[in-house]
């Protein structure tokens, strides 16, 4: 994306205490962080949601306890909030919400997917850069009904609102609804219909980096985007040569282009980023530290057993359906040369080399989709943090690997870049300094993990269209 700033952004100098606060609503919880003009991390916390009902006024409870944590002399330079994607709030009036936030946990009854596809048929993925999948909320939202007064916002734009009064989201989060035509930055107006959704139902859109409003303490509160894309700038994943690989809760592959990417058959999303000609290509998983913590359950360990010239089985994860690259919610997980000798240790590398298996190949998939091959891959997310999956990884996608320290800040790091552009200053080379500084990580040394990875190829090819 390229450095700009809001139109109105010279009316917001920087305030005194020259942090910006950028707030993470993720699957596991909330997070904030704030950060100096050299993205030097000023002070973090989180509240995960634990046994909490992910509910609207939950979400805006946490929020204001994190924004009180981090109450200072001075307010923050401005405010910038990421959040999940594929995510939504239903409001049936000004006072009145849903009771819960629906996230690309939860499906949609089949009867919202068809009702688009007996509108838009095979043209879905062209002009949206979604896919028939129940996640997104377009099916969910097909399937209720919407009444003219009620308004969809995702819990970004629910929180941006609630700090400035201003219902406005921003071209990604739009993007991976599944109701934005991705050709003309509008909300498709078939797509709309064919859902029963009206116009003033949805937000206005702005650019991610658009000064939206004040706080009621006079800080700008900065558009911000969805987490992918912010995990994107964090990472100085902003151009074709460098991919993000995020593994959190679910698991990502993303390359930012110039120009939307649509093959239906890639089995690859293509979201827009901005107005401008910006596009988030990438892959998503369903089963990324989720499937690796169920393995240390199932087995009762904490780490893989590494020993050289044991025969691993080959593990397809699908524990949660998949999104890439089937985009079937009705995928099962699967075992191929299991054997009653295998140890715990020795089925949780093979639950490890699973997940790794599936983003190494999304990163084969997205360069040939894009035509474009990365010279460097930038990780981040929590579940790199295990020692052993980094390396693992390298070995696989065999070109320069960076972990940068805080590698589980990539999205509040970019959401801090995106504030500062607003406010007027490039943050970014920050980024490439800490590039600089990240650790080069070092292929795993295993000669059978390459042909156990073309096998894993090789079944999920078979495999496909259901297990």
């Amino acid at each position: 994306m390229p450095s700009a700033r809001a139109r109105n952004s010279d009316s917001y100098p920087l305030k005194s205490s020259h942090e910006v606060l950028c707030v993470d609503i993720g699957s596991g919880g909330i997070s904030a962080a704030r950060f100096d003009e050299d993205l030097t991390l000023r002070g973090y916390d989180e509240i995960p949601w634990g046994n909490h009902i992910r509910s609207p006024e939950t979400l805006k409870g946490f929020f204001h306890q994190l924004l009180q944590t981090f109450e200072y002399d001075a307010p923050p330079a401005a405010i910038c909030i990421a959040s999940f994607m594929h995510s939504f709030i239903l409001r049936y009036g000004p006072l009145i919400t849903s009771r819960r936030i629906e996230t690309w946990m939860g499906y949609s009854p089949p009867e919202g997917t068809e009702a688009i596809r007996r509108c838009i048929g095979s043209e879905f993925h062209k002009r949206t850069g979604c896919h028939y999948h129940p996640m997104f909320p377009v099916f969910k939202l097909a399937s209720m009904n919407i009444a003219p007064w009620h308004e969809v916002l995702s819990p970004k734009a629910f929180l941006v609102e609630a700090l400035t009064g201003s219902f406005v989201d921003d071209y990604g989060m739009a993007s991976a609804t599944g109701l934005l035509n991705i050709q003309s930055s509008t909300w498709d107006e078939e797509i709309l219909r064919a859902a029963q959704l009206r116009h003033e139902s949805l937000p206005r859109l702005a650019e991610p980096q658009a000064v939206v409003g004040k706080d009621s303490k006079g800080s700008p509160v900065i558009n911000g985007s969805g987490d992918g894309f912010m995990a994107n700038i964090g990472s100085g994943c902003e151009h074709s040569r460098r991919i993000a690989i995020t593994l959190g809760t679910s698991a990502a592959v993303r390359q930012m282009v110039n120009v939307p990417v649509l093959d239906p058959a890639a089995g690859t999303f293509c979201y827009r980023a901005n107005s401008q000609n910006a596009f988030l290509l990438g892959c998503a998983s369903s089963n990324g530290g989720n499937a690796l913590d169920w393995a240390r359950r199932e087995f009762n360990v904490s780490e893989p057993e590494l020993q050289r010239g044991r025969n691993i089985p080959i593990f397809l994860p699908w524990l949660n359906g998949e999104r890439s690259l089937e985009w079937n919610p009705d995928l099962k997980p699967s075992w191929h040369g299991r054997e009653p000798g295998h140890t715990g240790k020795e089925l949780f590398r093979a639950v490890m080399e699973g997940v790794v298996f599936n983003l190494a190949q999304y990163v084969e998939v997205i360069e040939n989709a894009s035509g474009i091959q990365a010279d460097q891959f930038v990780l981040s997310g929590n579940g790199f943090l295990d020692p052993a999956v980094a390396p693992m990884l390298t070995a696989l996608v065999s070109r320069e690997t960076l972990q940068p320290e805080e590698a589980g800040l990539g999205t509040l790091r970019g959401a801090a870049i995106t504030a500062w552009r607003a406010l007027g200053h490039d943050a970014s080379p920050a980024v490439e300094r800490m590039l600089l500084r990240a650790k080069r990580v070092t292929p795993l040394d295993d000669d059978g993990l390459q042909e156990r990875f073309l096998r894993f190829k090789q079944l999920r090819a078979h495999c496909r269209g259901g297990l």
